[in-house]
């Protein structure tokens, strides 16, 4: 599958967010917010998140106008059959990683009228992947329709999986605005 986006850049996390981003629910009130500003539109692609990410958006102000919706993708199967990630691609370099969060945020792209797509893999359970990724290990993308893209690679440790799920979302929304900050910044 071709990649939509134009160019990426790429970070690395290696703890939780902790008090250096805002609370989940402000930051998705934030990025719909300014989405709803910039008359544009966002549809998600979860695996570890299960839904969460486009739950959480739904509950913020003016999400009828922007949220398109999402794929729940936690099988590769998944990933393959309703985003267009190639099996290789998972297959060399695991479910959880910055290829094939890349590539699921380019599925979401190329199946949806969203301007922008976030997307999340990982590992936020109690316990390892059978690939041997470790519980904390999350690969968020965020790409914009026809230009850039963001992801980054998140080593968040061995926390419980409530933690692990939070700091996943409050990276991903977090990524979100920037990425579209930046676009709307370059227009």
């Amino acid at each position: 599958m071709k990649e939509p986006v134009l160019s990426w850049c790429s970070r690395s996390v290696e703890a939780l967010p902790g008090s250096g981003l805002p609370e989940l629910q402000d930051l998705a009130q934030r990025l719909i917010t300014e989405l709803g500003h910039a008359g544009l539109m966002v549809a998600v692609a979860e695996s570890c998140s299960a839904g969460t990410l486009a739950n959480c958006l739904s509950k913020a102000e003016g999400a009828g106008d922007v949220l398109i919706g999402g794929f729940v993708t936690y099988m590769p199967i998944a990933k393959t059959g309703l985003l267009g990630v190639p099996a290789d691609l998972i297959e060399t370099h695991t479910a959880v990683s910055g290829p094939v969060a890349r590539a699921m945020a380019g599925g979401v792209l190329a199946s949806t009228p969203a301007d922008l797509a976030l997307a999340l893999t990982g590992v936020t359970g109690p316990v390892a992947d059978e690939r041997g990724n470790p519980r904390g290990r999350v690969c968020i993308a965020a790409a914009m329709k026809g230009g850039e893209g963001m992801d980054c690679h998140c080593e968040f440790g061995a926390f419980p999986p409530p933690v692990l799920l939070d700091a996943a979302l409050r990276t991903a929304l977090a990524m979100g605005s920037d990425l579209l900050r930046r676009h709307l910044g370059s227009r």
